[in-house]
């Protein structure tokens, strides 16, 4: 071990003796040989925290005089020397502004720090700023009475900005939304997904969530509470055309008359396969309902036959009734008693045709106004309403493609082409209003 002066602070250690053990144990066990400047060389190079300490013994003697030149400048504007002084109120600042009631009606007095400001309160200190930066005051002093971080103040704009321009290039335009509006106003009782799908057949692909929005803003929206599935269990699903057949009658009035709607619907795309309309239900009529499904979908053809779900009614379990469907080679899955969500498309079909077709009449005048009705719903429902459990698309489409997966890669293609034309529209469009901003757009190139 070598002595040193204590003068010499900065030179290194040539020998590398250190000492001994238990003399020196970190930081903390420096004592008087740190004063001395004398430490040995394992803390002075190893540890981190000692060269820290080191610095600031080095720093704090050049800002001295600063930290004397600061203080004494302090006093002069305590003195009357310096900036004129406030009225001393903690409330209010240089500004001008009531910052202690500023901040209560932001909700900035209380909030911890490291917590994130809400939506509300962003637009509102967006907001406050704007104002006062028109009266003459800068956002800096703004922010720093309001005691909001600048970094974080102009990363809203930055992305309230990207997101209005975002906004103004992929929203609806003008013909878009009129279309929505116009077929709102001529047809009241459809949905917004109703008229999402129908605006599709005639050119427009606009999405369910903005028809809903469109119609949200101008109030033509009354929510309905959502109810519980009558089922907890999973159900059978098809996965292709023909494989399920729900078969079922409903009541309607002509001439008074009770008269029986029989129908046979495809459970994979919701298509009416077969109908008619009967005076009474017995085995006959339902054979040749059968019959009639079985010929129009071309089932002699096909390997396997359809599965037929029906309730346990007589005409159905009846003995001529059963060898038919035996004799077609097809199965029947007959419902439980009391178990109408057994049968549950079917049911919904019946709920559909009634609130739309049936109950707008009441009473048919005869039996061929009441079969021209609801045939040209019947082919309504089929060609050109739209489905909302086939994603908008009508049961005749999805009937004919037969494939859920193909329906799904082609709506999402239809999507993206949508989205981009409405963009490069909107570009357009942008470019060319009063004070807009002409964007150079990559694809005329």
């Amino acid at each position: 071990m070598y002595e040193r002066s204590t003068d010499d602070r900065r030179s290194t250690y040539e020998d590398k003796e250190v000492y001994p053990a238990g003399e020196v144990k970190g930081p903390q066990g420096m004592g008087d040989e740190r004063k001395r400047g004398r430490c040995c060389e394992e803390v002075r190079y190893s540890s981190s925290y000692a060269l820290q300490v080191e610095k600031g013994l080095r720093a704090g003697s050049r800002n001295l005089s600063k930290r004397k030149t600061s203080q004494s400048g302090s006093e002069d504007k305590k003195a009357g020397r310096g900036e004129p002084e406030t009225d001393g109120s903690p409330c209010h600042t240089d500004t001008g502004i009531n910052v202690a009631k500023k901040k209560d009606e932001l909700g900035l007095t209380n909030r911890i720090k490291g917590t994130n400001y809400s939506i509300q309160q962003r637009e509102r200190i967006i907001e406050e700023v704007e104002r006062l930066k028109s009266f003459g005051i800068s956002k800096t002093k703004a922010l720093k009475e309001l005691g909001v971080c600048r970094s974080v103040y102009y990363g809203w704009m930055r992305c309230k900005n990207s997101i209005e321009r975002r906004k103004s290039l992929s929203s609806l335009t003008e013909s878009e939304r009129d279309a929505v509006i116009k077929k709102k106003r001529s047809e009241p009782y459809l949905s917004h997904r109703k008229i999402s799908g129908y605006l599709r057949n005639e050119g427009y692909w606009i999405s369910e969530s903005s028809c809903y929005r469109i119609l949200k803003e101008l109030d033509w929206i009354f929510t309905q509470p959502l109810r519980e599935a009558p089922w907890k269990t999973p159900h059978y699903e098809p996965f292709a055309p023909n494989q399920v057949w729900g078969e079922d009658w409903t009541i309607l009035s002509i001439g008074g008359l009770r008269h029986y709607l029989l129908t046979i619907i495809d459970y994979f795309s919701r298509y009416v396969v077969a109908w008619d309309i009967v005076k009474t239900v017995s085995q006959r009529e339902v054979k040749d309902l059968l019959v009639m499904a079985y010929m129009n979908e071309g089932i002699e053809d096909m390997d396997q036959k359809p599965i037929l779900r029906m309730d346990q009614g007589s005409p159905n379990m009846a003995y001529g009734t059963r060898r038919l469907i035996r004799d077609l080679e097809m199965v029947i899955s007959p419902s439980r008693a009391n178990r109408p969500t057994d049968n549950a498309r079917q049911e919904r079909w019946y709920r559909t045709i009634k609130q739309e077709e049936i109950y707008c009449f009441r009473d048919y005048p005869d039996i061929v106004i009441a079969r021209r009705s609801i045939g040209k719903y019947v082919r309504e429902y089929n060609e050109l309403r739209p489905h909302q459990a086939l994603w908008n698309f009508t049961p005749a489409f999805v009937h004919r493609v037969g494939n859920k997966t193909k329906l799904l890669e082609y709506k999402r293609r239809m999507v993206q082409i949508v989205k981009e034309q409405r963009i490069r529209t909107n570009r357009k469009l942008t470019s060319l209003v009063d004070g807009g901003v002409p964007r150079y757009d990559i694809s005329q190139k």
